[in-house]
């Protein structure tokens, strides 16, 4: 089974998709972290974002490793463990500008879906129902709240980060990168086609999430029967 978690930055997918994995002993997979990693090392490098070809090299000769340590699963570049680099929440916007050239998600497609194609896989970004996996068994599109989301983005941060931004900031931060996913030429953020809409501002845990997503699948003829019985 195939099953994706899209959605705009900072609404939990990452850790509703790892909860869910997990709970269903499923391999899971972070498209974002790959295009962050795109991004961290272009950023590194000191390769402008318009140096498309110099940035395609990178996502097309990018080696990824992704190791399950306990409960923490970790991310390895080139054999480097990027994993607390690729979590900062200002690694995100690099994404989102390397997301915008064509090549370089031909690219990642490719390698995302090799990696699925060994068995029952959650996978998490925002294209993946839409672009990746399509034909995928269930799909899922995670939102919250603009004030759900800044706490998210403070509590990803590290505390020299946290002194650097206020709300208003973060907003913005967030706002731009909404705009660059929606609206760029390629792979646009979208809900695709079939997938449940689910908010989780109000949710406790991302544990709590993989409950209402997995209920969602397993409960689907009930779930009708009750919207059928509330209709009449």
């Amino acid at each position: 089974m195939i099953i994706t978690i899209d959605g705009p930055s900072w609404t939990g997918k990452s850790t509703v998709a790892k909860a869910l994995a997990k709970m269903l002993q499923y391999t899971y997979l972070n498209t974002g972290a790959m295009f962050r990693a795109v991004g961290y090392t272009a950023k590194e490098k000191e390769i402008p974002f318009e140096d498309i070809q110099r940035i395609t090299a990178i996502a097309k000769t990018i080696s990824f490793q992704f190791k399950q340590e306990g409960e923490m699963q970790r991310v390895f570049v080139d054999g480097i463990d990027l994993t607390e680099e690729l979590a900062s929440p200002f690694v995100v916007p690099l994404a989102a500008e390397v997301a915008k050239i064509p090549a370089v998600r031909e690219a990642l497609l490719q390698l995302q879906r090799t990696i699925a194609a060994s068995g029952n896989v959650v996978v998490e970004g925002r294209d993946t129902g839409s672009i990746v996996f399509p034909d995928a068994d269930w799909k899922f599109y995670l939102d919250a709240s603009m004030h759900i989301r800044v706490q998210r983005f403070f509590k990803l941060a590290t505390a020299e980060e946290k002194n650097k931004y206020n709300v208003e900031q973060v907003k913005k931060i967030i706002s731009d990168t909404d705009d660059n996913d929606k609206n760029r030429s390629v792979a646009p953020l979208i809900i695709p086609e079939n997938a449940i809409i689910y908010d989780n501002s109000t949710s406790p845990t991302a544990e709590h999430d993989a409950i209402v997503l997995w209920y969602y699948i397993t409960g689907k003829e009930e779930m009708i029967k009750n919207i059928q019985a509330m209709g009449k």
